[in-house]
């Protein structure tokens, strides 16, 4: 009986390798790809802290001076009380950027209270304090760099041509500040608000019965020391008489027949440019004259 050998024929294995050949070919041309990637990198961590910006509009010298987010203080230097036409008021306050980068701040200046028209009000980094006004500056928005400080003049004014009926005006000056950081949707305001800020009025003399005479009533009243002169009513209701009488005299005579008429008198103060303010009507004195008799007054 003939003995197997236990090796494959040479012939066969060349077949089983390129079956394996094939086999793979296959699978390449087939488009399955096969990679292997391997790298290694060391990462430092930072030696400083890591900290977000942050935005801080501040005054100095004011109050809280707005530390920390929005608030708001008073700047009591800032006012006009008993303004009249032409007159104002204004102050240097000093803006500072508390926060961590450059800021932008823009202002905003409104009126409040009863105040018209008739005040004004405004700011402007980098003007000139006159006094009664700001000189000419760099307008309501200026950059400050960190930790830095800028100068805003506020003047707040009482127009030249204002009428009478601003007479006793009353409120303030509120100068928002916004702050914003460039870039980013970070923002923080604060306001200041002045002191206070009125129109000025002209008092009313009070009137009084003075010397009766034969068809005559004299009438006193007392000076006001603005007045540039005074407007004295007198007679019926119905077609009452007006005389303007100079500053310096207060009194007047009241002759003709009359029965139960009236008398008061108004105060007056001509400004520069011809604008008058008149003042409210004393009380009125009632009076009256008869043919041949002493007048009555009360």
């Amino acid at each position: 009986m003939a003995e197997r050998s236990g090796r494959r024929p040479a012939r066969m294995r060349r077949v089983a390798v390129l079956a394996v050949v094939a086999l793979v070919g296959v699978l390449a041309g087939g488009g399955v790809a096969w990679a292997w990637w391997q790298g290694e990198a060391t990462a430092t961590a930072p030696t400083a802290a890591v900290r977000a910006g942050t935005v801080d509009v501040q005054v100095v010298g004011l109050g809280n001076e707005l530390v920390g987010r929005g608030g708001s203080v008073t700047a009591p230097a800032l006012g006009l009380t008993g303004a009249v036409p032409g007159s104002g008021d204004s102050e240097i306050i000093t803006v500072r950027n508390g926060g961590s980068r450059p800021t932008t701040v823009t202002v905003t200046p409104t009126r409040t209270g009863s105040l018209g028209t008739s005040f004004t009000t405004s700011a402007s980094f980098g003007a000139a304090d006159t006094g009664t006004g700001c000189g000419a500056g760099n307008g309501t928005s200026t950059t400050i760099p960190a930790g830095g400080t800028a100068a805003l003049c506020v003047t707040v004014a009482l127009s030249a041509s204002a009428p009478s009926t601003v007479q006793g005006q009353a409120g303030g000056v509120s100068v928002a500040l916004a702050a914003s950081l460039g870039g980013t949707a970070w923002t923080d305001t604060g306001t200041v608000v002045s002191g206070a800020v009125s129109a000025g009025t002209v008092p009313a003399p009070a009137l009084s019965c003075g010397a009766l005479g034969l068809v005559s009533v004299t009438f006193n009243w007392t000076a006001v020391p603005s007045a540039s002169r005074y407007q004295f009513t007198f007679g019926p209701a119905a077609t009452p008489a007006t005389v303007q009488v100079p500053a310096g005299t207060t009194t007047y005579q009241v002759t003709g027949v009359a029965a139960n008429a009236s008398a008061r008198v108004r105060a007056e103060r001509v400004f520069t440019g011809g604008v008058v303010w008149t003042s409210v009507p004393s009380d009125p004195r009632t009076y009256s004259i008869a043919l041949g008799l002493i007048g009555t007054c009360s």
